[in-house]
């Protein structure tokens, strides 16, 4: 998993220095699993007969005909100032903070799995009600919850941020087990205090709402950039970090 929906999507560890600016510790804008928001399925669909080599697919990923949309961007002007939006905004186009998330289609379990890819509505909801990233189920609310990352050769931080959702034992087990990147080192910690930091996503110009790059930036909820920003993933910074080993682990 990692982030990467047993693959390799946006990068899951996001190291220093690469986002717009860095905020606080306050609210975290984590919610329990069951808290406001749409109805989440709870169980890991099975790929074996789709895809003849893995025995799940992960509650973030996207499949086949969950296509992206892409209506214009237009300027927008709210309680915060202005901003980008699109024409006819839904419920779901925004996140509890108000910054605008790109559009894709709910279809899961029709057609492939694309393992490659995270589906940007799932990854949110996982991330903002700390559900597990593979079985779409609630992580402990009395307690740390599990996170599990790829090794890029030191543990989890206090502090670092990441588009990672968390894992309960069971999956994490499976996730190191048949995700490719885990599968060539991963490292696990016990995560007393996720806060949401800010989003991943393509940054516009104020003024000519052109995307000032195709590449997906770290934006803090802090930056005035965000008002700017269509997001992709939420991310999280990583606090009260207990380094685990996941075979000693009870289910």
């Amino acid at each position: 998993m990692g982030g990467s929906a047993f693959s390799q999507g946006v990068e899951e560890r996001i190291g220093e220095g690469r986002a717009r600016s860095a905020d606080g510790r306050g609210d975290s804008g984590v919610r329990p699993a069951g808290a406001e928001g749409s109805p989440v399925e709870a169980v890991a669909t099975s790929a074996r007969s789709r895809t003849g080599r893995l025995s799940t697919v992960p509650y973030i990923a996207s499949w086949s005909q969950e296509r992206m949309r892409r209506p214009p961007v237009v300027r927008r002007t709210g309680a915060e100032g202005e901003g980008i939006g699109f024409p006819g905004e839904s419920a779901y186009d925004r996140d509890w903070r108000g910054v605008l998330w790109t559009r894709q289609i709910l279809a899961r379990g029709k057609g492939r799995p694309q393992y490659h890819t995270v589906h940007t509505l799932r990854q949110r909801r996982a991330m903002r009600h700390m559900l597990c990233q593979v079985c779409g189920g609630p992580t402990p609310e009395d307690g740390p919850r599990l996170f599990v990352l790829r090794d890029v050769g030191r543990p989890v931080e206090e502090g670092e941020r990441t588009t990672a959702p968390p894992v309960c034992v069971p999956c994490a087990r499976i996730s190191v087990r048949e995700c490719p990147r885990l599968r060539e080192g991963h490292v696990a910690a016990l995560v007393g205090r996720p806060y949401a930091w800010g989003v991943a996503g393509i940054v516009h110009h104020p003024v000519t709402l052109e995307p000032l790059d195709t590449a997906l930036q770290e934006v803090s909820y802090e930056d005035l950039a965000v008002r700017w920003t269509l997001a992709h993933r939420l991310i999280v910074t990583l606090h009260d970090c207990t380094p685990v080993d996941l075979d000693a682990l009870a289910a």
